[in-house]
């Protein structure tokens, strides 16, 4: 009989932003047969028709959610547990693989990053200090998605680098060049760069209104939560699209001159990545793992200086021949990274640390 391997995907899908989107492509192109945790409304998800699945009803986050997983664990009885966030379960004493995907709230804190009572950020700030600790502590082993945060990850907690393994994530199909399809949308004012992401102060977006503003181009924004979108300053230039679907975010990158993505802390960057697979030459702040992540295949600016942001936008504009270099780099470099990769490197190391 072979071990039974469970996976924690209560935050699948692509509501839950960029672990939601790691989590759905992982179970897709898994090599091998897993029992997974769900919330109920995937009951009738077609793509998880296929995979035994069991319930679990309250918040990933929440106290009751360890009781109730240590509950269902306790009939599943697997050999690993994949857990592909920091929430792992403090009591369960079994074998669990846990995926950091960064230590961005490590970097960016206080007051500033959230809209809750101060009081009531530094309890659930401590608390998630506790729950990184253990996770990192109590793993058998470690999935970090890019060679900065594994550095870090033993810088900080002094941990084996044996016991932590880089595995690059993914872009989607729907932004690959097999796949692409011209989708109408309704365009802005051209020209204009994309931005792809939430508000939080660590994306830095107050530099890119600025830079947007000196190189006189607008700027479109996806954001799906856009809570600080009030603390930054209003600008003509600037256009709030909510969440579109990956169709629609194609048809708005074939508009587009460019992405930018002025992030100061990143896991792994993948919205750069899906632009670069449309064929959109990004320019990235130099800064977190994105120069390891996108390589020569991205314009890096100085990421506190809107100066150096718009020069860098105004040089895509003018010079033909740097945005064909961009393009033609860009689509090499998302070759190297492949969401089937990443789950057969994920289902070698659930076999190695279950044994």
């Amino acid at each position: 009989m072979g071990r039974i391997i469970c996976i924690d995907a209560r935050l699948w899908g692509i509501r839950h932003t960029g672990i939601g989107r790691y989590v759905e492509n992982l179970i897709d192109n898994l090599p091998g047969e897993v029992i997974l945790i769900v919330p109920p409304d995937l009951k009738n998800e077609p793509k998880l028709a296929k995979f035994t699945k069991y319930y679990a009803r309250f918040h990933p986050y929440s106290f009751l959610a360890q009781l109730e997983m240590l509950w269902i664990l306790s009939f599943i009885r697997p050999d690993l547990l994949h857990v592909p966030h920091f929430t792992i379960l403090v009591l369960w004493p079994g074998r669990m693989v846990v995926t950091i995907h960064d230590l961005i709230k490590h970097i960016s804190k206080g007051h500033d990053t959230t809209t809750r009572h101060p009081l009531l950020y530094w309890l659930k700030y401590f608390g998630y200090l506790i729950i990184v600790w253990l996770a990192v502590h109590r793993a058998s082993h470690i999935i970090v998605p890019a060679k900065y945060w594994r550095d870090i990850l033993i810088k900080k907690y002094g941990l084996n680098p044996a016991e932590i393994s880089v595995i690059y994530e993914g872009v989607a199909q729907t932004f690959l060049g097999d796949s692409l399809k011209e989708t109408p949308f309704k365009s802005i004012p051209r020209p204009f760069v994309v931005y792809t992401g939430n508000l939080y102060p660590h994306k830095n977006i107050l530099v890119l209104i600025r830079a947007v503003e000196l190189a006189k181009v607008n700027l479109a924004i996806v954001c799906a939560r856009s809570v600080f979108a009030d603390r930054l300053p209003t600008s003509p230039r600037v256009f709030y699209l909510g969440q579109l679907s990956d169709e629609q975010l194609v048809g708005l990158y074939q508009q587009a001159a460019a992405f930018t993505f002025p992030s100061l802390i990143e896991g792994f960057g993948l919205p750069g990545l899906e632009a670069m697979a449309v064929g959109l030459p990004v320019i990235a702040a130099r800064a977190s793992c994105l120069p390891e992540i996108y390589g020569d295949a991205a314009l890096f600016f100085s990421p506190h200086d809107p100066v150096d942001l718009a020069d860098k936008i105004q040089s895509l504009l003018i010079d033909k021949k740097l945005r064909e270099m961009l393009i033609a780099k860009g689509q090499m470099q998302v070759k190297k990274y492949s969401w089937a990769t990443m789950a057969a490197q994920t289902w070698e190391i659930y076999q190695a640390a279950s044994r």
